[in-house]
Formats: structure tokens, sequence, C-alpha cells
């Protein structure tokens, strides 16, 4: 398994960071994709990645916090993604439930960060809440990425076909096994062959253990759950998500 999207490096793993890294290996979890929201977290993502060979890093400035965007932060962003253990950026996108930053300045960061991600040729990870409508105008104004995923997808049916008909991977955690409509979306809309595997540790826990702290080990749910939705063994699902994400890498 691979845990395409983790937040390890947050303060909710001070106490017992070894523990659940061990947790993970044993838990067959073989790599892990640490996402910075910020240039802090990426500098911590970086330094953690350092000491775990098994781990990459996403560098990007998330919507909540778009406000800050200028011109010396993307200069910092860029510093950061030359990174030897960077693979990715993001998370980037935009958020209207939350609106913690104005919508203005989200835009514009998301535009801004599309296209230091094209100069770096990363993949993209995209975080989008209530916004799907803004993102997919920005994306076709942009231009698409070449690879990238939507990090965290629970939304509706018609947004799920426009983001596969874009050659966008759908990142599947703990909501599936809890967001009432989730499966049957993603078994209309979304092959296996684009999902990948996720948790946004500390956050979004699956059945049995929601309302708990997350933590890569516990992508054996999400497994679980994905082989039943797609009628398929969980070592095929290992097999087919495995490749998606050195896919979305670049690597195949």
């Amino acid at each position: 398994m691979i845990d395409s999207h983790a937040h390890l490096h947050l303060k909710d793993f001070d106490a017992d960071r070894r523990e659940v890294l061990e947790r993970a290996r044993e838990a067959g979890v073989r790599r892990i994709l640490e996402v910075g929201i910020n240039r802090e977290g990426a500098g911590k993502a970086l330094k953690l990645a350092a000491r775990q060979p098994e781990m990459l890093v996403a560098v990007g400035l998330h919507p909540h916090e778009a406000e800050q965007w200028n011109e010396d932060y993307a200069a910092e962003l860029s510093r950061l993604a030359a990174g030897r253990q960077v693979a990715a950026w993001g998370e980037i996108g935009l958020d209207f439930y939350r609106d913690w930053s104005p919508r203005e300045d989200q835009e514009r960061c998301f535009r801004d960060q599309l296209v230091l991600a094209r100069e770096r040729e990363l993949p993209v990870i995209f975080h989008v809440r209530e916004a799907e409508e803004a993102f997919l105008r920005v994306i076709d104004e942009v231009g698409a990425p070449p690879r990238a995923v939507v990090h965290a997808f629970s939304s509706h049916r018609d947004f799920a076909a426009a983001c596969v008909q874009r050659g966008f991977w759908l990142g599947i955690g703990g909501l599936l096994t809890y967001r009432k409509g989730l499966p049957e979306i993603l078994a209309a809309e979304a092959p296996i062959e684009r999902i990948l595997l996720e948790t946004d540790c500390p956050w979004l826990s699956p059945v049995p253990e929601r309302g708990k702290r997350n933590e890569p080990s516990l992508l054996v749910h999400v497994r679980a759950a994905l082989a039943e939705l797609y009628e398929l063994s969980e070592e095929q699902v290992d097999t087919l998500t495995d490749y998606a994400f050195e896919r979305f890498l670049g690597e195949a």
C-alpha cells in the first residue's frame, strides 16, 4: 500500500511519530507522500523525510492561507521544491466551504502555483471543497497539469466524471467508509486505475476508527472497502493503486 497524502509532521504525532511509522510498515504501507500545506509545513516535512527513506514530500500553499501569497512566498516554495525528496506540488486549489481566505486570493494563488508546478515538472495535489465549478474553470483556462490528483474526493458524480475525463486521479480515504453515496459515484465514474489510496492523517479516520486520530496503518480499512466496491482482492487493490501512484509520480 501507498499513502498518497499524509501530514505526519504535524504536532498531533509528536508524542509517538516513530511508533506510527512502525505501525505503517507492519501494516504494509511501503511509501508515504508527506504533504506540507504552507512553507513552514513543507520545511518540517522535508526534515522528517530526510530520516525516512520511504517518504516523499509535496510542497505548496493551501487555499486556507492563500492571502499570504506573494512573490517572496512563491520564491521560497520554489526553493523548497528543489529538495531531493520533493515529488509533488500541493496541496493547492479552492475552498469555498471555509472561505478562510478571500476567493480572489485563492484563485490568484491557485493559478500561480499551477504555473510553478508546470515549471518544476511536478504532479499536482488538488484541494477542492464546494468550489467545483470555479476549479474546473481555472483548470481549463490555465491548462490541466499532465499528472494530478483530487485529494479527499467526496463530491458529486458530474465532478468525478469531469476529473477522470481530464486525466486526474481521485484520492480516496476514510470518507469512503461513511460518506453516503460516495461508493456509488466511484463505481459509476472512476475505474480503480484512477484511484489513489490516502489517509489525510491526522484527519478523516475510516470506520471502525472514525473519530480517532488517523494514521497510515489504517489504510487497511480503506483498501478493504475498495476491494469490496470493485470486487477485487485486497492484493489486487494494492497492485493497482500502487501502480497508479507510480504513474502519478511519473515513474511508470
